[in-house]
C-alpha cells in the first residue's frame, strides 16, 4: 500500500479496507471489480489509485491482515486460557480450531477471503498468499511433540492444513445457507472431534509392551 493510505484518518482506511474485503470476500481474485471496491467505499477509482498501486497490492493486503487478525484472535485466546497449548498434534488442533471456529463466524467477509485463496491458480500471487500463510501458521504450531507419531511430521501437518482448509469452506457454506451460529459452531466442533478421532487411530506408533515380570 502506498504511504497515502497510512495518513489518512483511520475511519476512512477502515472504510476502503472493509469494501475491500467484502469484494474479495464474495468473488475469486480474477473476478473481483475495483468498480464496485470505489462504489462501497464512496470514493472514487482516481482516488483509490493514490492508495494502492495494483489489485494485487490491495490483494495482498488484505490477505496479510485476514490472516494477522485470525492468528492475533487465537494468541490472545490461549493467553486468555493461562495454559500452554497441548504439545501433541491432534490435540493442539482441535483446540485452535475450537478458538478459530468463534472467529469466523463474526467475520464472513475476512473467512470468504480465506476460503478463496485456495482457488488461486499456482502463480505468483498463489506463492506469495502461501508464504503469509505459513509465516502466520508457524507462530502457533511450533514446537509439537512428534515423539510418538508414525509418520512425518510434514506430512501429518499438510495432511491438517487441508482439513482447515475444508472445515474453513464447509461453515462458510452453511453461514451462506443460512445457518444459525449455534448449528454452524456445533457441526462444526462434531467434525473436528471425528477427524482427531479417526486420525489418532492411524497416525501414533503403537506402544511398546512392556515385558511380563
Amino acid at each position: 500500500m502506498k504511504q497515502g493510505f497510512f495518513h489518512l484518518p483511520p475511519e476512512k482506511q477502515e472504510t476502503i479496507l472493509a469494501a475491500a474485503l467484502a469484494e474479495f470476500g464474495a468473488n475469486d481474485y480474477a473476478a473481483a471489480s475495483l468498480d464496485r471496491i470505489v462504489a462501497a467505499a464512496g470514493i472514487s477509482k482516481g482516488g483509490l489509485y493514490e492508495y494502492i498501486a495494483s489489485k494485487e497490492e490491495l490483494y495482498l493486503y488484505c490477505m496479510e491482515r485476514t490472516w494477522s487478525d485470525l492468528y492475533r484472535h487465537i494468541r490472545e485466546q490461549i493467553v486468555l486460557a493461562e495454559k500452554p497449548l497441548p504439545a501433541d498434534i491432534l490435540e493442539r488442533f482441535l483446540s485452535v480450531s475450537r478458538i478459530a471456529i468463534e472467529w469466523y463466524l463474526v467475520n464472513r467477509s475476512m473467512l470468504g477471503l480465506l476460503v478463496r485463496i485456495a482457488r488461486l491458480p499456482r502463480d505468483e500471487l498463489a506463492l506469495k498468499a502461501q508464504a503469509v500463510f505459513e509465516t502466520h501458521f508457524a507462530e502457533v504450531f511450533s514446537g509439537l511433540d512428534v515423539s510418538r507419531l508414525g509418520h512425518p511430521l510434514e506430512q501429518l501437518i499438510d495432511l491438517i492444513k487441508w482439513l482447515l482448509a475444508k472445515t474453513r469452506k464447509d461453515v462458510l457454506m452453511e453461514m451462506e445457507a443460512g445457518r444459525s451460529p449455534e448449528e454452524v459452531r456445533r457441526a462444526y466442533l462434531d467434525e473436528w472431534a471425528f477427524f482427531c478421532s479417526v486420525l489418532a487411530r492411524g497416525i501414533y506408533r503403537p506402544q511398546e509392551s512392556g515385558n511380563a515380570g
